[in-house]
């Protein structure tokens, strides 16, 4: 838990290789380093704790951006909660999440504009990726090293038809096209607006994916799709292994509601699949009723399960299964 509240050592970019390469992406970020597993993805550190100066005026944000704030991210309006303004020639002010912790400090720029906060000192040093042009371009994309073990463990071939169940915020979906271009990929997920970003993306990082509006607990049903070679499921989880976390709240019952959501979508990937198809199923989560309790289902075999422990492995916390449909 002490791990959780603290961010990975490590931020990390994946380069979008069918556009560009490591070696430009890294003569344009020198900052950045080449990652030791996956040649695709390089890194830089993130520095901390530094220390935050308390200022007579505070700024009180939602646990979000609070989240965000700590690493180094301005604070707009949407996340602001409330504003206390003791001195007000002095336009420096501490930011606080919403449960009192101090996260950063910075200049205020008033109720009168969108950005309320610009961070000049935040707990964690991490630099500002939003508005790299390499981004905006589709030359990288900002994704965590445990999901990166995704696309590898599916490990994707020319013309397998392949379904990511729930594919939003798209980053297993185009590192799968990134790995092998020629398999039939389709993407799923169950709004309109989710779906019409998955394919801005796919467009801007170059990549040809047909990306479709569905609840994918019924894609038999509802879109007769068979034959399928392989499936991921990331499906909703408590993400209690996200980190930097400040605070949460889970209960019981929350958990045991993931539980069954969860199961609903392993039971379409087995009407879907072929006999022998495979299965990555994965979490950023730590509970195992989210992960081995959903995975054990006697229609499938398990042939390589994995837990990244963010106290251990200083990455999030993360649950990786490859599973294979039974006859």
């Amino acid at each position: 838990m002490n791990a959780i509240r603290k961010p990975n050592p490590r931020l990390y970019i994946r380069v979008n290789t069918l556009k560009t390469s490591v070696e430009k992406i890294l003569e344009r970020l020198p900052h950045f380093k080449p990652d030791e597993d996956f040649k695709e993805a390089i890194y830089v550190e993130i520095k901390g704790p530094n220390e935050i100066n308390i200022h007579e005026n505070k700024v009180i944000v939602d646990k979000k951006t609070a989240e965000s704030a700590m690493l180094g991210a301005n604070v707009y309006k949407p996340g602001l909660k409330s504003v206390v303004i003791n001195n007000a020639k002095d336009k420096r002010v501490t930011v606080y999440s919403d449960n009192g912790i101090p996260v950063a400090e910075g200049k205020y720029y008033g109720m009168n504009t969108n950005l309320v906060v610009e961070v000049t000192n935040s707990l964690y040093t991490s630099p500002k990726l939003a508005d790299l042009p390499e981004l905006k371009n589709g030359l990288i994309y900002v994704q965590g090293k445990a999901s990166m073990y995704v696309a590898h463990l599916l490990d994707p071939h020319p013309n397998e038809k392949i379904v990511d169940m729930t594919a939003y915020a798209g980053g297993k979906l185009t590192h799968i096209y990134q790995l092998e271009p020629r398999v039939k990929l389709i993407g799923f997920d169950h709004t309109e607006k989710k779906v019409e970003k998955l394919r801005d993306l796919a467009n801007k990082m170059g990549m040809r994916i047909e990306i479709y509006k569905a609840d994918s607990r019924y894609l038999y049903e509802d879109y007769k799709i068979g034959d399928v070679d392989k499936v991921v499921i990331d499906p909703p989880c408590s993400a209690l292994g996200i980190r930097p976390k400040l605070y949460d709240h889970k209960t019981k019952q929350d958990i045991l509601n993931f539980h069954k959501y969860q199961k609903q979508f392993l039971n379409s990937a087995y009407k879907i699949l072929k006999k022998n198809g495979v299965v990555i199923y994965s979490t950023c989560t730590v509970t195992t009723w989210e992960n081995e309790k959903v995975i054990n289902d006697p229609r499938f075999s398990v042939e390589y399960e994995i837990r990244f422990h963010p106290h251990i492995h200083e990455i999030t916390g993360f649950f990786i299964a490859k599973l294979i449909k039974k006859g």
